[in-house]
This record gives C-alpha cells, sequence and structure tokens, in this order.
C-alpha cells in the first residue's frame, strides 16, 4: 500500500458554515451579543451597536469598539472556527486573560448568522486593514470555502466619523441583515436584552452604546448606554452575596428602599414594607440534589472535583408583578411579550450563560412567578472540566453534574425568599382583616353618631322614646348589618348658578378635598358625566342612595325652573333624614317648600338687592355650608383611616368704629381664602348674574 504523501486537512464549507451559524443562534439578538463580547474580551472600554431598521429586510447592523484591533496574525487566527481565544490570551500574558469570555472559537460565526455580506475593518497598533466577505447567492457556493478578502471598498455608513476618531479597535459592517418578523416594540427592547446579555459596572466602563434607527424620519444618530431593566425598587426580599471581584448594582449598597405593596383593604390601597436583605447561606440547607452529585462535591472546601466553585450574585422576591402597582414602586419595571421579569439569569465570566434556571428549579407556587435574579456561577466554564454548553450555546446541559450542583445552591435560596414573601402576604392579609374590624367599628360608630342628631331633630317626640329607638336601631347594627363607608359630598345646583357652585367645590378643594369625594355637575375641565352612557338622573340617583351623601342645595329661581334640581331634590327628601341636607339660598321666596323645615335661613342676595361678602354670609359659608361638609367627609375619612380636612376657621371682625380707626374693612377679618376664592369666582360674576336674575 502506497503511504499518504502529505496530510489530508479538514475544511469548512459555506454549507457548513451556514448550518453550524443557525444551530448557534435562535435570534438576531443572540448573534449580536457574541459580537458585543467579541468587543470586550479585546479589552474595549465601549462598544458600539447600530442598527440601521429602516428597511427592515434590508437592515444594516454595526459593531464598533475601541479595543486592541487585529494585527494581520489575529486575522488569520480569527477565520480559525474553534481557535481557543482564552488560551491564546493566557498564552500570550494579556492582561485580561482572566476575563476572556470566549474560549470555543466559533462567536464570529455570529456575523454569518446575521449576513451574508460584511465588512471587517481593524485598528491595531502596528497596523490596519480591511475586509469584506461576500457570500451572497451567486459570489459562492455551499462546496467553496468563504473566506476574507482585504479591500479598500467600504461602504459609507452614519458611523464613519465615529470609526475615524477611534485610535485602536474593530468594525463589522453587516449588509442585507433580515430583520422581518421583529416588530418596533422589540427593536426598542434590544437595549434591555444586550444590557442583560452581561455583567457590567453601573454608570462606569467598559460600556455598551446602542442607536437605533427605525424610520426615514430619525435623524438623530446619538448613542444611549444600554441598560437593564431591574426594579430594584420593587424588590421585597433580596438574597445577596458579592466578593471585591464581582459587579454589585448600585441598588443594593444604599439603605434598603420602602415600597409598597397593593392591599386593597388597607387605606390608599397599600401595605408600607421595608426591602429586607440577607446574604446566601455558606451552607446551603439540604436539597434532594445533593446526594446526586455527593462523589464529586467536597462542601466544607466548596470544591467541585477539586476545582474551586463560589456562588455570588443576588436574586430577590418581587412586591408585585402588577405593572401598574409595580411601577409605582420602580418605573424600571416591565412585563411584556418581549420581556418578563421572571428569571434567574446565570452568568459565567460575567457574559449571560443561561436564563432557565428559574423553570429548571422545579418549584411552583404563587409567587414562585415573583422571582428575579442575577448569579456568577463560573465553575460551568472552567478551563480544567469539560465544555457542558449545548448545542445552540445558549443553555447547559442539564444533567451534568455541574447544573445539579447549581440547583442544590439556588433552589433554596428561592424557596426561602418565597416563604418569605409567603409570610408578608399573611401579614398583609392580617392588617387587612385588622384595618376591616376597624372600619366597621368606626361606620357604626359614625351612624350612631348621625342617627342621634336625626332623632335630635325630631324635638315633638320625647326623649325617652329617641333614646329607646336610638339604642334599638343600634342595637340591630351591632350584627353583620353592612354601614356605607363611602362618605361623600352631593352639590345640587341649576347651571345658571355654577359660579357659586364652583366656589364652594373649589374652596372644598384648597382643604384637600378629593374630586371624587363631591359630585358636581360643572367642575372645570371635568369630563365623566359627559362620558358616562347613563342618563344623568341615574347617575345622580345612585350618587344620593349608593353613598353617605351630605346633600348641599343650592336653591333660586334657577333651581325651581330645573327637573333635575327638583329631582334631586325630591330624591334627597325622600332617601335622606330631614337633617342631612345643607343649604344655601339666592333668595328667600325661591327656597322649594319641601326644603323648608322652619329653621333660620341666609340669603346671598341682601336686602339692597346686591351680593357682596358681608360677615352674616361668611360666617354662614363657614358655619352652615363648608365646615358640616368638611365634618361629613371627616367621618369617611375616619373610617378609612385616611388624613382628616382642616375646618376653616370661623372669624369675628370687631366694631365698625375700631376698623375704621384701622383703616380696615370687615374683608381683611374673613378667611382669607375664601375672599381670594369669592374675589375670582363670584366677583366677576355679580353685575351679569344679578341683571339677569332681578329680571325674572
Amino acid at each position: 500500500m502506497e503511504s499518504a504523501s502529505h496530510d489530508a486537512p479538514f475544511t469548512f464549507s459555506w454549507l457548513a458554515l451556514k448550518l453550524l451559524g443557525r444551530g448557534l443562534y435562535s435570534n438576531p439578538w443572540s448573534a449580536l451579543s457574541e459580537l458585543v463580547a467579541n468587543g470586550l474580551d479585546a479589552g474595549a472600554q465601549n462598544v458600539y451597536v447600530y442598527v440601521d431598521a429602516r428597511d427592515k429586510s434590508k437592515a444594516t447592523i454595526e459593531v464598533v469598539d475601541d479595543g486592541t484591533g487585529m494585527s494581520r496574525a489575529d486575522i488569520l487566527n480569527y477565520v480559525k472556527v474553534g481557535f481557543n481565544k482564552r488560551e491564546h490570551a493566557m498564552a500570550t500574558g494579556a492582561s485580561n486573560a482572566g476575563e476572556v469570555k470566549g474560549r470555543k472559537g466559533i462567536g464570529k460565526l455570529a456575523a454569518l448568522f446575521l449576513s451574508r455580506h460584511f465588512y471587517l475593518q481593524t485598528k491595531h497598533k502596528d497596523d490596519g486593514s480591511n475586509w469584506e466577505l461576500d457570500a451572497r447567492d451567486g459570489k459562492v457556493s455551499d462546496e467553496e470555502n468563504p473566506s476574507l478578502k482585504a479591500t479598500d471598498d467600504v461602504p459609507w455608513t452614519a458611523n464613519e466619523e465615529l470609526w475615524n476618531q477611534t485610535a485602536t479597535g474593530t468594525r463589522l459592517v453587516m449588509l442585507d441583515v433580515d430583520l422581518t418578523g421583529y416588530g418596533p416594540q422589540s427593536i426598542n427592547a434590544l437595549g434591555s436584552r444586550l444590557a442583560n446579555q452581561f455583567l457590567l459596572p453601573d454608570n462606569a466602563s467598559p460600556r455598551i452604546l446602542l442607536s437605533v434607527r427605525s424610520s426615514e424620519t430619525e435623524t438623530n444618530y446619538n448613542y444611549s448606554p444600554v441598560k437593564k431593566n431591574v426594579a430594584f425598587g420593587n424588590l421585597a426580599e433580596i438574597a445577596q452575596y458579592f466578593t471585591s471581584n464581582d459587579v454589585q448594582p448600585d441598588e443594593l449598597v444604599g439603605d434598603p428602599t420602602v415600597l409598597n405593596v397593593p392591599a386593597k383593604e388597607l387605606p390608599g390601597g397599600n401595605y408600607e414594607h421595608i426591602q429586607s436583605r440577607t446574604t446566601f447561606p455558606l451552607d446551603p440547607p439540604e436539597d434532594e440534589s445533593w446526594e446526586e452529585i455527593a462523589k464529586f462535591v467536597d462542601r466544607s472546601n466548596q470544591t467541585y472535583q477539586g476545582v474551586k466553585y463560589s456562588l455570588t450574585g443576588w436574586i430577590g422576591v418581587h412586591a408585585t408583578i402588577d405593572n401598574k402597582g409595580a411601577k409605582a414602586n420602580d418605573n424600571r419595571f416591565i412585563k411584556n411579550k418581549y420581556y418578563n421579569p421572571a428569571q434567574l439569569r446565570v452568568y459565567v465570566r460575567g457574559k449571560l450563560a443561561s436564563d432557565r434556571l428559574l423553570s429548571q428549579l422545579g418549584i411552583t407556587g404563587t409567587y414562585a412567578n415573583y422571582i428575579e435574579g442575577e448569579i456568577s456561577f463560573d465553575l460551568l466554564d472552567d478551563d480544567s472540566l469539560p465544555d457542558i454548553a449545548t448545542s445552540n450555546r445558549q443553555d447547559f446541559d442539564e444533567t451534568d453534574g455541574r447544573v445539579t450542583l447549581l440547583r442544590a445552591l439556588v433552589r433554596p435560596i428561592v424557596g426561602n425568599l418565597i416563604q418569605r414573601r409567603t409570610a408578608l402576604a399573611k401579614q398583609i392579609s392580617a392588617a387587612g382583616k385588622a384595618e376591616k374590624e376597624r372600619r366597621d367599628t368606626s361606620a357604626k360608630h359614625q351612624f350612631s353618631d348621625q342617627l342621634r342628631r336625626d332623632l335630635d331633630h325630631h324635638s315633638d317626640i320625647s326623649k325617652g322614646i329617641r333614646d329607646e329607638l336610638h339604642m334599638t336601631i343600634t342595637g340591630k347594627v351591632q350584627g353583620n348589618v353592612p354601614v356605607k363607608q363611602n362618605f361623600r359630598v352631593f352639590i345640587s345646583h341649576a347651571r345658571a348658578d355654577k359660579a357659586f357652585a364652583r366656589f364652594i367645590d373649589d374652596l372644598l378643594r384648597s382643604r384637600g378635598v378629593r374630586a371624587e369625594e363631591v359630585f358636581f355637575t360643572s367642575r372645570a375641565g371635568a369630563v365623566d358625566l359627559a362620558l358616562d352612557e347613563r342618563a344623568l338622573s341615574t347617575v345622580i340617583k345612585e350618587n344620593i342612595t349608593d353613598a353617605n351623601t351630605l346633600i348641599f342645595y343650592m336653591t333660586s329661581r334657577h333651581f325651581l325652573d330645573s327637573q333635575f334640581c327638583l329631582f334631586e331634590g325630591g330624591a334627597g327628601w325622600a332617601t335622606r333624614a330631614v337633617s342631612e341636607y345643607l343649604k344655601l339660598n339666592m333668595d328667600f321666596n325661591s327656597i322649594p317648600k319641601f326644603l323648608t323645615d322652619g329653621r333660620s335661613e341666609q340669603s346671598v342676595i341682601g336686602p339692597d338687592d346686591n351680593i357682596e361678602l358681608r360677615p352674616e354670609l361668611h360666617n354662614y359659608l363657614v358655619k352652615g355650608v363648608l365646615n358640616p361638609m368638611i365634618e361629613h367627609l371627616n367621618r369617611g375619612r375616619e373610617i378609612a383611616g385616611g388624613v382628616l380636612i382642616e375646618p376653616f376657621e370661623l372669624r369675628t371682625a370687631p366694631s365698625a368704629v375700631e376698623m375704621s380707626r384701622e383703616g380696615k374693612t370687615a374683608k381683611d377679618y374673613f378667611d382669607q381664602s375664601i375672599v381670594e376664592h369669592w374675589d375670582v369666582l363670584i366677583s366677576t360674576e355679580i353685575k351679569t348674574y344679578l341683571t339677569e336674575y332681578l329680571k325674572q
């Protein structure tokens, strides 16, 4: 047999490289992260990613870094599939050899996955060069070996100036990248996805900067650093452990935050909670996985097959995963089809190795989906141990002992966080139950007081009978009979009298009364009633009958002419006790008979047919209108545990002689808030209003 005269080396055809690329990456963003990692491994302080997606079927993606660049020898290594970059770095004594993320020599296939036609430019301290790979249809067959070709004809892009200013580094320009199927939200979410691929320091180098152009109208090419969307302010409980060499988020260095957990049973709808932080256990509790790997692991020395291991990072449980509630705690919270915070991201040498660990722990329950974390476990890619990455390079072989060890370390931490979140839920439930009991007691107390006032209004009934009725009725309420706890003021007025109604409403609002505490159809800028499809009469009736409502009637000739005002008066008379209403009368002759109960009356129009803020009108507004409204609303706030409203102060002016002596008028002694609102809302309308009113 004739012996071979020379070797027969393996070669990679274009078809083989295409198949490898398709198997390695599931989407463009995963491939892009590999190219960013190459820049970081080259010692770059800045890696720029530019996406021009104006035509998504033929997008352009550029990656520019300011690393060391590649010499001619480095280019020859670059085209070698399987070149061990980490081993080479250690052999050449590179300063960042221990931080190099890649060791398989296949990350360069990411460019081939994204584009069949790309340019590579590099600047090295010794030289610089430009290269092109064109494997488009008709340019190279599947059997041919693709190759980089030196070129001086690199197409112009928006990053030309950026590249010209870069002393050393590498630039990849990938043309005709297919991004069809990736909508605007997916492309806009690229920043957080890129940020999640790496553990980088906050507000320091190295940085990844991104610029996306998705429409013709966008002309701004400014780059912004990518940022993670970790809502640390929404994490109720956190377990963490960092060494001096680890990247620790700034939010975990300062004092724990105070956050709110949604609790509709409590005042304000939230339960205030101080974020709790603990440390990863040095010797984790027993787990079912320890037995499987007992022969490989020395727990006391923390070694796996003689190799030291360490779990660092943080894991937390969210207070809530409802977008609205979580964003109230931390506006960075995002949960949608493009981003799910419920994941444990596992990093190796600062690069994301897997985001599927949470689903692999086998933990179920309500709060399993509230877990988020970022942990480092470099044992998974230790140089002295076999490679356990799956064929797509985006996860690990779940059956390997190192992954089993990781689960044994993490599962107790996650389980403890879930237990603590469950305990917090029980605390909130107990607080809600206690609050309900307090509200019920307070509501029944308020009911008892209101009933006493109503009965005392009936002077024709003897005190003994009134006391007996009070005792009998309140005794029946002590059981499970619900008492209305929603206290409200209803301003009943004709539209022609809206200036006076707005005056009352604005004064109440200036004291901190909420809009929902006052039903008022003429509030400036309000559209709720206009958008309500129900009949106005239905809305009015519900606001009178469904809440503990104090009705205020602004009576006038206009009131008598309005069918809605008469409806409101009739509904109030039929459904409320006779003492539970307030009035302000424009004149004595316009008071409806069913609203006259024999008590003294106050009119807005004075004896001289004029309207002015007289002392008796001012004091009536305070004592007979505003403060009774505030007192009523405060009863509801006491039940709800809310902040009480400050009443208006009743002022007494000195004699006319004393005021003359001091050069003052009665208005100088009035509540200045009432004076200010009167001057703005009433005085400017008086002349026109009186002219029309007195014609009738």
